[in-house]
């Protein structure tokens, strides 16, 4: 997936001399030292292999854990129109609560809180740009959801008006800390107010990520239950085909 990802986005940047940044902006590297064997050897097994949809190169994204399905990517980058092979795809294998081949990711299930004082002042900062007046945050309700239960938008009531927060800014906006953002748009809100204040604010979430494409983890469980990596492509990028091209 990796390298099919540097493949399509060859020459995309070659005015600044490079193809792809290390980093979230394309994909996260840390540089060779920190490289596993297994995954070096994996790398020379499978060289000139990519996925392809109709002969090109697919846009081989992907996310840390879904928390249950994958998402489209229509629905979490809102002005893309849709991709057969970047749809909702369950990461589910059985009836029981923990039957997710993610389940074994850090982030499969994860609770972030903040008190009243704690939220008015992330969003004072995260929402300085989006309004002039701001005032007090009295409350906080998701007024959108994605059809597999993602926040696709987050409206903040405010002593100076409403504010609607869409999909693409919700992480980066409701922070946990300075310097971290909410791990997904997966959440459930609990909100508690007590006289007309807003006391305590609780996201319930699941997952890491955007949650469109290959889900790292859930790929790391679908490959202990005995998946090659064929088979765990053609789950997460369907109608796709592995073909080999150098």
């Amino acid at each position: 997936a990796a390298r099919t990802y540097a493949i399509r986005y060859r020459g995309r940047r070659t005015a600044r001399g490079f193809d792809v940044y290390a980093t979230d902006a394309d994909q996260v590297y840390g540089g060779v030292d920190t490289e596993l064997p297994e995954v070096t050897e994996a790398t020379h097994r499978t060289a000139g292999w990519i996925v392809t949809y109709r002969g090109e190169p697919i846009q081989a994204l992907f996310h840390s854990t879904c928390g249950w399905s994958t998402e489209a990517a229509n629905e979490v980058f809102q002005n893309q129109e849709p991709v057969p092979y970047l749809r909702a795809v369950s990461d589910r294998f059985g009836g029981g609560r923990a039957d997710y081949y993610c389940a074994i990711s850090p982030k499969f299930r994860w609770r972030e809180e903040w008190d009243g004082a704690a939220i008015n002042a992330v969003l004072a900062q995260t929402l300085a740009q989006s309004t002039s007046n701001l005032g007090r945050v009295t409350n906080l309700r998701v007024s959108k959801t994605s059809p597999t239960g993602r926040v696709a938008e987050l409206t903040v009531e405010t002593t100076g008006g409403e504010i609607a927060v869409p999909l693409g800014r919700i992480r980066e906006v409701l922070r946990p800390a300075p310097d971290r953002q909410l791990p997904s748009n997966l959440f459930q809100l609990h909100v508690e107010r007590r006289g007309g204040e807003l006391v305590r604010v609780v996201a319930a979430g699941a997952g890491y990520g955007h949650g469109v494409g290959m889900c790292q983890f859930g790929a790391v469980g679908r490959a202990r239950a005995g998946w090659d990596f064929r088979r765990i492509l053609a789950a997460y990028y369907p109608g796709t085909k592995v073909e080999r091209i150098y």
